[in-house]
């Protein structure tokens, strides 16, 4: 038997569903598709959206090139960048602040029998929910941390749940 080298041309691969590959019947009939590259996989793929600068100024950006450590602080919406800015902030107000109890620890999640006391986003709107188990990051150790908390940064819950 002899050896087939195929040669497959730049920016293609073989299609290994539509290829029939029979010894047995002498059958070799090999399909060649449009190789899809993994838009990460490129160092030279752009990226466009919102930048959060060193001061925490939202500043729209095209043609970043991708995979560079110093440009994963961009996100694709703005609406996200400014979700993540209000994160930052909101765990520095749980950490800090004594009238909210501090952060709800990955122990307090596991233990079954502590309520946490949550604010989410239900159908675009800010809801307050009870659980035990069911991780959320606005979470409160008490009702009433959580209900300070959100009357006091009401905005800045919105900002973070994306809520216009």
């Amino acid at each position: 038997m002899e050896d087939i080298k195929i040669n497959v041309p730049e920016g293609y691969e073989i299609d290994k569903e539509k290829s029939v590959i029979d010894f047995e019947k002498n059958i070799v009939d090999i399909k060649l598709k449009k190789k899809i590259e993994k838009w990460r996989d490129d160092e030279q793929n752009v990226m466009r959206g919102y930048y959060i600068g060193k001061s925490a100024d939202i500043i729209k950006v095209s043609n970043y090139i991708n995979n560079t450590p110093h440009n994963y602080n961009t996100f694709a919406t703005e609406k996200q960048a400014k979700s993540s800015i209000a994160m930052a902030r909101i765990s520095q107000i749980m950490a800090n602040d004594a009238r909210f109890g501090g952060v709800v620890t990955d122990e307090e999640w596991m233990n079954i029998v502590i309520t946490k006391y949550t604010i989410e986003k239900q159908q675009g709107s800010i809801h307050c929910f009870e659980y035990c188990t069911i991780y959320r990051f606005l979470a409160f150790h008490t009702k009433e941390q959580r209900d300070l908390f959100l009357r006091e940064n009401e905005d800045l819950v919105k900002d973070y749940l994306m809520i216009d």
